[in-house]
């Protein structure tokens, strides 16, 4: 799962961000002995990614009141290789997000198609409408969460300029620091952002988020422990978005994944957000593990 966020500052919930965090005199990519570039670091995030993955995630919501909110997706997601038609029109990636509860949103759903040097296609299907439309996704909030439709949809390297800062700890983990600044054509919430990189297997543990006015609004934390292995691939399990001026959070859990599941074009397609069919045949989910359920 890969990550992004929300709203606007309070300067007595937020400090002004502080020259530390500016990275004005950061310095230069030799400096740090290791001959690793901030592109190169995320370049090998990006390497550690299945082709394509079916999930089911569980969002739990809660206020600064402590009440909660129960939300399960399913999430569809592929990239294709410089040899398919899809690369060949200009588009790196499809991604499909389809509501599973509450009831009163189930089967409303987001298409997502990632285009190289292009702006993004992004389609909303509404059950309660029954119909789909073209829309900028910038700013949909999964069913009123702290994550945004762009939080969750992974990015590509094409996707933002990026910038290596001074390496920091995450808890007890040594991590990489990238400055990513997205490009204007890629419409992003965020201004830039900052990603704590684990060292061992290029996960990222952390992430904060500012918006277009300097404001750090949101930042996501993965647990180290919550990291898993599956056919070589590491991802974390469980993420936590923190919205830090409304104190509200987020916590998402893979309940389950399918690894480089072989689907039909179909499924990554407008027909799919149609579809009154939610389950996906088990035959085509070769290989599904469970992580458990809150």
């Amino acid at each position: 799962m890969q990550s992004i966020f929300l709203a606007l500052a309070l300067s007595l919930l937020l400090p002004n961000l502080a020259a530390a965090d500016t990275f004005d005199d950061a310095p230069e990519t030799d400096a740090f002995g290791d001959g690793l570039s901030a592109e190169t670091i995320y370049a090998r995030v990006l390497d550690n990614r299945f082709e394509s993955s079916v999930q089911e995630l569980a969002l739990v919501s809660a206020d600064r009141a402590g009440r909660e909110l129960l939300i399960r997706l399913q999430m569809l997601w592929r990239r294709y290789g410089e040899e398919t038609d899809e690369a060949a029109s200009g588009v790196v990636s499809r991604t499909v997000i389809r509501y599973l509860d509450p009831p009163a949103m189930r089967r409303t759903g987001y298409l997502v198609v990632n285009r190289r040097d292009a702006p993004n296609d992004q389609f909303i299907y509404l059950e309660s409408m029954r119909r789909i439309r073209r829309v900028n996704l910038r700013s949909e909030t999964l069913a009123g969460t702290d994550l945004n439709v762009e939080d969750v949809v992974p990015r590509e390297l094409d996707d933002a300029t990026y910038r290596r800062v001074p390496d920091e700890m995450v808890g007890d983990t040594p991590c990489f620091v990238v400055e990513a600044t997205p490009k204007p054509e890629t419409d992003s919430k965020y201004s830039r952002l900052l990603l704590y990189v684990e060292k061992e297997h290029y996960v990222p543990l952390r992430v904060r988020y500012w918006d277009d006015a300097s404001v750090e609004i949101k930042e996501l934390r993965s647990p180290a422990a919550a990291i898993y292995q599956v056919d070589g691939i590491y991802f974390p399990t469980i993420a936590k978005m923190r919205n830090l001026l409304m104190e509200t959070s987020t916590e998402a859990r893979v309940v389950t994944l399918a690894p480089n599941p072989d689907l039909p074009s179909r499924y990554f397609s407008q027909r799919q957000l149609e579809s009154k069919k939610l389950k996906i045949p088990k035959k085509l989910l070769v290989g599904i593990r469970s992580f458990g359920q809150r």
